[in-house]
C-alpha cells in the first residue's frame, strides 16, 4: 500500500497488490440495500471483492448486478455469483475460499455489517503476525470471536478444514469450527473497533437483517437451526458444548482426528492449479 498525505492530513492510498487485501467475500439472500453500505464503507485495497448471490429464486439478481456500477473506490473487481438454489451460509463461506484458493487469507464479512474508519486496516497489520490464524472484529460475549466479519488464514485451512456443510441453510457452522480451534485459543486476535451490524453496533440489538427482511425464511431458518444446535452439534460434539466442553474428535470417535475428518488439502489441490 503507497500512501501520501496531501493537505489536511488525510491519507489517499493507492492499491497495491502487495498489501491489499487479496478476497473479502460476502453471501447475501435479500436486502441489497446492506451490501450497498458494506461496499461504500471499505476504506482499504481490496483485490477481489465476491458476492455470493444465495437468493436462488432470482428476486434480487438485477439489483446485485447493478452494484458493480457502484463508486468502489478502494475495490479493483467485484465478481457476483448468482447460484440456482442457496447453498447454506456455511456452503457460501467455502465457495469462496474455493473460489479463490491462491490468496494467503480470505476476509469473509456478513452482507449487513459496515466498517468505521481503519477498521479493515488494523485488521490486516493484526494478520502481519505469523502465527495469528484467525482474526475477529471483537471476541464476543465468550471470547470465542464474533463471526460476522473474520478474517481465516490459508494454514487455518489446511490444518482445520472447511466449514460444515450440514448446518445448512444456517447457524452453528461459525460454532463448530469454535469447537475445533478450543485447544488453540492463542491463533485467535481481535481488531477490537466498533462496527456496524444492521443498524447498531451490537449484534445482539439489531439481529440477523436477513430474515428480519422475510418472515417466512425466518420460521424456515429458525427450524434449521434448532436442528442444528440441539440434534447436530449434540451429536457431533456432546451436549456440553454451550458450555465449551467437548470430547477431543468429533462425535467422540478417535479416528476422526482433526486433520483427517475435516480434511481440505489446499496445498494439494494448489499443486494442481490451473492457473484460472
Amino acid at each position: 500500500m503507497r500512501g501520501s498525505t496531501p493537505r489536511g492530513g488525510t491519507k489517499i492510498f493507492e492499491i497495491d497488490t502487495m498489501n491489499s487485501i487479496p478476497v473479502m467475500g460476502t453471501a447475501i439472500v435479500n436486502g441489497v440495500n446492506w451490501l450497498e453500505r458494506l461496499i461504500n464503507s471499505i476504506d482499504y485495497p481490496v483485490d477481489k471483492f465476491i458476492i455470493i448471490n444465495n437468493n436462488g429464486r432470482d428476486q434480487i439478481t438485477k439489483e446485485l448486478d447493478n452494484i458493480k456500477d457502484l463508486n468502489k473506490k478502494y475495490i479493483k473487481h467485484i465478481h457476483i455469483c448468482h447460484l440456482p438454489s442457496n447453498i447454506g451460509c456455511a456452503g457460501a463461506w467455502n465457495l469462496i475460499i474455493k473460489s479463490s484458493i491462491m490468496n494467503p487469507y480470505w476476509i469473509i464479512v456478513n452482507h449487513d455489517v459496515a466498517f468505521t474508519p481503519n477498521f479493515l486496516e488494523t485488521m490486516v497489520k493484526k494478520a502481519m503476525v505469523p502465527s495469528i490464524g484467525m482474526i475477529f472484529g471483537q471476541p464476543g460475549k465468550w471470547n470465542i470471536g464474533m463471526w460476522d466479519i473474520f478474517l481465516i488464514k490459508d494454514w487455518v485451512i489446511q490444518k482445520w478444514g472447511l466449514f460444515d456443510e450440514n448446518y445448512y441453510p444456517a447457524y452453528c457452522e461459525d460454532l463448530d469450527y469454535v469447537m475445533r480451534l478450543l485447544n488453540f485459543p492463542s491463533i485467535r486476535e481481535y481488531v477490537n473497533l466498533p462496527y456496524l451490524h444492521g443498524e447498531t453496533y451490537e449484534y445482539s440489538e439489531s439481529g440477523s437483517q436477513t430474515i428480519k427482511n422475510d418472515n417466512n425464511l425466518k420460521n424456515i431458518i429458525d427450524c434449521g437451526r434448532w436442528i442444528n444446535e440441539n440434534i447436530y452439534m449434540n451429536n457431533k460434539w456432546g451436549k456440553n458444548w454451550r458450555y465449551l466442553s467437548v470430547p477431543k474428535y468429533p462425535f467422540n470417535n478417535d479416528k476422526l482426528a482433526d486433520s483427517s475428518y475435516y480434511k481440505y488439502d489446499l496445498d494439494f489441490i494448489r499443486s494442481k492449479y490451473t492457473g484460472f
